[in-house]
């Protein structure tokens, strides 16, 4: 008998060594989640020899094969493909049609949303395998209300998934409350992050956390299309101005999204019987009917004056169910604001947003919402006490703090840098700094919430101040000052993992010393954006490496191809490659070998350095994309310059050089193609 070799799947498919391995069932692979879950599961576990099975009633099931070819055909060779597909077992029935000889681990459920079909469904389950776990897609109930009494309760739960399902690798997970033992909530853990997903808590209670704010975002949507006389497209405009979504476009790409919405919307209801979760009587059409879609005309835009009060009413909405879930505790401020800008496609999360706009203008606008909107039980379903600096952890959204030992950790719970997380990091930072305790400081990432140390800045950030330098430097000055502080004090290393690009790299690089887990890759990608580094980049990193490493240094400034961690190593940039899983030790080790002297400073050239810059590298990105011309040309100067001075008036020159290339075509042109997912087409693009 063969013995599955990763260790985190044993306890589901093979808890023995002497027995076979166990299948994977998803039921109601016909739908939309099933169906892309399908065909995630199939592509992870292929490799492992884990069996999976696709089980429906419909004889539609017969057509997933050739529907998940369809779906992996242009992302993977035809002999992948065959390997994924050739793994998955069709069944054309329930739980009880599966060959007798198939033992099963595993049961995902996303069967339709009755209470009645799910239950029977389970005792099938359990009566036919006693050991399975069984977690449900499902998008409202909480797991009492799934399997409160059915024997082996402590081996189910929720495992509530986000489109798009097929690549979506994240998940929301009750367990406050949950039926759910505990022992087996480790074992699935460990299972999902074995499989590179992400797992995030929440309470047990009706629709979690995310689809409150999700189906909550697409009630509001539909009263203001109906109260305010918006088309549905013009209120997905103040959406996607406002949020960066668009709930209508979304609901019509999802079929049967209406009812879910609803769904979860009426659970909550009977949670607080409010006004605020009355369903109006024109969605109700779009209820019954999975087919059926809004009227909608891509491109309109909201009258200006009805902007602001749809906009408003929106914010209202949103800011009140906030309020309740973090008052509640449905989830933790850090988790909802994940979920907001990840599972949701949030601009910013909720309780970011509740930092952007401040405590005093978050309670008008919800008090001004129940007030205007007459919501009944207001207190209790939107209280705006919570909205102060005490009532929760609003400072810790994207940046966490703890010490161990001396060292002072601070954690990075967001991939991309905007004002709030540099706002959060300052504060941070500053409390570690001013703790007499604290010797030392590691910066990482905290590895749930964000597990690579950073992609560099948010686009969003750039678009206000495209072609106003003025704007510019006052941007990069403000982000710069935080920056700066790493260095001024106590020794800082950056536990760096992952894909460490542009602002995430000089982040880095303003730190004392650099210590990196195996396989983290390094990039300065401004380039393709249209930008030149403004908090470091085109001189920190060459005031720590040696003279020699230089040429190489500027090739990958001038191209933004990326390295590996182990040639940074080689320049000196980075003080250790270690394992990932020994990362957080060996980093806090290095911090508190620095702080006590036992190991010395990495060097720091302050003083000024003739830096010659050849031009006849590559004229295109890793991706073959041509690169722009004058952007090149202030990219080399600066260089020079910057590495020229001294460290302190080198950042003076970088930060005016940067502002700059905000103002120039080339950073209109990128942000705004990288933002669409598009390459960039420069005005005066290098030729070859």
């Amino acid at each position: 008998m063969s013995w599955l070799r990763d260790p985190s799947l044993r306890p589901v498919f093979q808890p023995t060594e002497d027995e076979p391995v166990r299948a994977l069932v998803v039921a109601g692979a016909c739908g939309n989640v099933g169906f892309g879950k399908l065909g995630q599961f199939a592509r992870l576990l292929h490799q492992h020899g884990v069996p999976v099975v696709a089980l429906d009633l419909s004889p539609a099931v017969n057509e997933v094969k050739d529907r998940l070819r369809a779906a992996f055909g242009k992302r993977f060779s035809t002999e992948q493909v065959d390997a994924i597909v050739g793994n998955v077992r069709v069944v054309n029935g329930g739980i009880t049609d599966l060959p007798g000889d198939m033992p099963v681990g595993f049961v995902f459920e996303a069967i339709p949303e009755r209470l009645d079909i799910k239950h029977a469904f389970y005792r099938q389950v359990r009566e036919r395998d006693p050991e399975a776990f069984i977690f449900s897609a499902t998008s409202g109930f909480p797991s009492t209300m799934l399997f409160e009494g059915l024997p082996g309760a402590e081996r189910c739960g929720v495992m509530h998934p986000f489109f798009p399902h097929l690549t979506n690798k994240l998940w929301e997970v009750p367990t406050e409350g949950a039926v759910t033992g505990s022992a087996e909530r480790k074992v699935m853990r460990r299972l999902l992050g074995g499989l590179g997903m992400s797992v995030i808590p929440v309470k047990d209670v009706p629709s979690f956390a995310a689809d409150r704010l999700f189906c909550g975002m697409m009630l509001e949507a539909v009263r203001i299309h109906v109260d305010m006389g918006l088309t549905p497209a013009q209120v997905d405009d103040v959406c996607k101005k406002t949020l960066g979504t668009s709930p209508f476009f979304v609901h019509n790409l999802i079929p049967g999204a209406n009812y879910l919405s609803a769904h979860c919307m009426e659970l909550m209801k009977r949670e607080v019987d409010s006004s605020m979760f009355d369903i109006p009587d024109a969605w109700q059409p779009y209820i019954a009917d999975p087919k059926a879609q809004w009227p909608y005309e891509r491109g309109e835009k909201c009258p200006g004056d009805k902007f602001e009060a749809a906009r408003d009413r929106m914010l209202g909405l949103l800011l009140a169910l906030t309020g309740y879930m973090v008052e509640h505790e449905v989830a933790r401020v850090d988790a909802l604001n994940f979920l907001s800008e990840n599972a949701l496609a949030f601009r910013a999360g909720m309780p970011a947003m509740v930092q952007q706009l401040g405590f005093d203008r978050v309670r008008t606008l919800v008090e001004s919402y129940c007030r205007s909107q007459n919501i009944t039980k207001a207190q209790e379903v939107a209280p705006v006490g919570v909205f102060a600096d005490d009532a929760a952890p609003w400072h810790e959204v994207y940046v966490g703090t703890a010490v161990h030992d001396g060292v002072g950790l601070l954690s990075l719970k967001r991939g991309t840098i905007n004002h709030t997380f540099i706002a959060q990091l300052d504060q941070a930072y500053t409390t570690l700094a001013e703790d007499d305790a604290v010797k030392a400081i590691v910066i990482a990432p905290d590895g749930t919430y964000s597990r690579e140390f950073g992609h560099g800045a948010d686009l969003g950030a750039f678009v206000p101040v495209l072609g106003k330098a003025d704007e510019a430097l006052a941007l990069i000055q403000g982000w710069k000052r935080t920056l700066s502080k790493l260095r001024a004090g106590k020794p800082t290393v950056a536990a760096l993992v992952g894909r460490v690009l542009g602002g995430g790299l000089e982040l880095a690089a303003a730190c004392h010393a650099r210590i990196a887990g195996q396989g983290t890759k390094l990039a300065f990608p401004e380039t393709t954006v249209g930008v030149i580094p403004g908090l470091g980049g085109c001189h920190n990193v060459h005031r720590a490496c040696a003279a020699e490493h230089h040429p190489r240094i500027n090739e990958i400034l001038l191209t933004g191809h990326g390295i590996s961690v182990d040639e940074a190593h080689a320049w000196g940039l980075v003080s250790q490659i270690v394992p990932i899983r020994e990362l957080p030790a060996a980093s806090m080790k290095l911090a508190a070998a620095l702080a006590d002297g036992s190991v010395a400073m990495p060097a720091f050239r302050e003083g000024p350095l003739a830096v010659t810059v050849d031009t006849t590298v590559s004229t295109t990105n890793e991706a073959g994309v041509p690169l722009d011309a004058d952007l090149r040309a202030l990219l080399v100067s600066t260089i020079v310059d910057a590495n020229g001075a001294s460290a302190e008036e080198g950042g003076a020159i970088e930060e005016q050089r940067a502002a700059q290339s905000l103002a120039m075509s080339s950073s209109r042109i990128g942000v705004k193609a990288m933002m669409r997912g598009k390459p960039p087409a420069f005005e005066t693009p290098l030729s070859g």
